[in-house]
């Protein structure tokens, strides 16, 4: 188990006295320590200071209890105690560092999120514009919701389509024999597994609808361009089987 949490005694001071135990009148040499609990938070001082209490050390290195104070013992440690400060600040600071931690650290994430989103709407505004111009030749990333043949496939793994021809109301595309299976879809995902030759796509042409498509790339607010199968067989592919996300 992780213990983030550290207990430990800070000391105010420490002195050596000259003194008798309660039940013991030979006088020995001691040290007197003054301390404080306090607490540690990853590291951090985060607490302490709320009492001051006493720890008495023989030459022997052994701790005596405050039970067995003399009386001289009992007014040393009072007049001691007056004399020291608890440096509250020192005790307490780690909150402050934590806190400037975590101002730094949602600056940064908010920079970054920001930079990611002004990335992901230039990608979307280039879609939206390619789609727009749709010509042969042109690659795209999509996620797919079937493979080739119109069979169910688990998640909504991503890879390349290319637009083979366009005929009236319909598009021709091919694609990728490669897919990537990360969770989000990301443009640079896509770039390792770009075929780089005919071999790299798949044999099966696929037919989408144009009109469907002008219209999905017409509406901005859209995260893709979805396409739908039209040609024979249409039954088998039922509604989406392709989402497009971005363009080369």
């Amino acid at each position: 188990m992780l213990f983030i949490y550290t207990r430990y005694e800070y000391v105010l001071g420490s002195k050596d006295i000259i003194a008798t135990l309660k039940n013991d009148p030979k006088p020995q040499r001691f040290n007197l320590h003054i301390i404080t609990p306090a607490t540690k938070f990853l590291g951090f001082p985060v607490g302490g200071g709320l009492v001051k209490m006493s720890r008495l050390v023989n030459q022997q290195g052994q701790v005596i209890h405050a039970r067995n104070y003399s009386p001289e013992i009992k007014e040393e440690v009072k007049a001691f105690k007056k004399t020291l400060k608890i440096p509250y600040f020192k005790l307490w600071k780690g909150y402050l560092i934590i806190a400037s931690i975590a101002i730094v650290g949602s600056i940064v994430y908010g920079i970054k999120l920001n930079s990611d989103g002004k990335k992901y709407r230039n990608e979307k505004e280039n879609l939206v514009k390619a789609a727009q111009q749709l010509q042969t030749g042109q690659l795209y990333g999509a996620s797919f919701f079937t493979d080739a043949e119109g069979n169910n496939i688990q998640g909504l793994p991503a890879g390349w389509v290319k637009i083979i021809k366009i005929e009236g109301d319909t598009i021709f595309v091919q694609r990728s024999k490669k897919m990537s299976d990360r969770a989000m879809f990301e443009m640079k995902d896509l770039e390792p597994i770009k075929p780089i030759s005919d071999a790299g796509w798949n044999d099966q042409i696929e037919k989408m609808n144009y009109p469907l498509f002008k219209e999905a790339a017409s509406n901005k607010n859209l995260t893709g361009i979805d396409l739908s199968y039209i040609g024979e067989g249409h039954d088998k592919y039922s509604g989406v089987i392709m989402s497009f996300k971005g363009v080369e």
